[in-house]
């Protein structure tokens, strides 16, 4: 087994296209097929189960990608050590994100990899995507659902999404009683999901107050002025709020993309520290 063929079932894996692969790796389609083939017979399993809109994983194709994902990391990470360069991650991300998630998440990446030099860009959503587009970024975490032909994503997780408000609210019953306070900028995720149920369940509530970030939005709703609708992350104990849970609220997912030449294995412990934050 060579780390190369490695490589290619990963890509394999990721493109869900052996056709797709071919092209991401500049490869012909024929021998991006014969190294699959040749790591079916040396392991002596099926990988993959081809069909008319791709290929799927077995679930041996499961476990080899995580022990290739280790592997390529630690090969990745043994060339990395070699290297005089400081190693550069430039990130993009929305508000919330920068300011919630990804602080934990940076910490313990910085244990790991203290040589690493970070830089994080709080962008909109569309700002993110176009500068993903130009490679001005190595990765973006973004909760939209837009696909981003440029990029592979290498994470999709579901994000847990909270009705909050002001403590003395003791029922979910009783927020049309309250103003509505959202981001002002009206791509907000949370803004749009709020309200769509709001109006799904005809709930009219006295008014509209837009803020222009979370510290804003979570002491409006402490004071008493409002409901709200935030992710999990971004609530703590200490907050004076009633949190509300509603399985109809749950339509986000944290996602995360990187440039097309950027290879996955340089992420994944970026990855996995995400999704470690994100679970909880």
């Amino acid at each position: 087994m060579e780390s190369q063929e490695l490589k290619i079932f990963r890509e394999v894996a990721y493109a869900k296209s052996i056709t797709k692969a071919a092209v991401n790796m500049g490869y012909v389609q024929s021998n991006i097929t014969a190294h699959i083939k040749k790591l079916e017979d040396e392991l002596n399993t099926v990988l993959l189960i081809r069909h008319n809109k791709g290929v799927t994983l077995t679930k041996n194709g499961e476990k080899l990608l995580c022990h290739a994902e280790q592997i390529i990391s630690l090969l990745d990470e043994a060339t990395q050590s070699f290297k005089k360069l400081p190693k550069t991650l430039k990130i993009g991300a929305t508000q919330t994100i920068t300011g919630y998630l990804l602080p934990n998440c940076l910490i313990e990446y910085q244990k790991q990899f203290p040589n690493t030099s970070i830089t994080i860009n709080t962008l909109n959503q569309n700002e993110i995507s176009e500068q993903l587009f130009h490679q001005e970024l190595d990765c973006i975490i973004t909760n939209r659902t837009d696909i981003f032909s440029q990029a592979k994503q290498i994470l999709c997780m579901k994000e847990k999404l909270i009705l909050i408000a002001p403590s003395n609210c003791k029922s979910i019953d009783e927020i049309a009683k309250y103003p509505i306070i959202v981001n002002n900028i009206e791509t907000c995720p949370y803004r749009r999901i709020l309200l769509s149920w709001l109006h799904t369940h005809k709930i009219k509530s006295p008014s509209i107050i837009e803020l222009d970030t979370v510290e804003a939005i979570l002491n409006m709703v402490s004071l008493g002025g409002g409901i709200s609708l935030l992710p999990q992350f971004v609530l703590t104990k200490n907050q004076c709020i009633t949190q509300f849970y509603t399985e109809e609220l749950q339509t986000t997912s944290i996602t995360m993309w990187i440039s097309k030449d950027k290879c996955p294995s340089e992420y994944s412990l970026l990855k996995e520290i995400i999704s470690k934050e994100i679970s909880g």
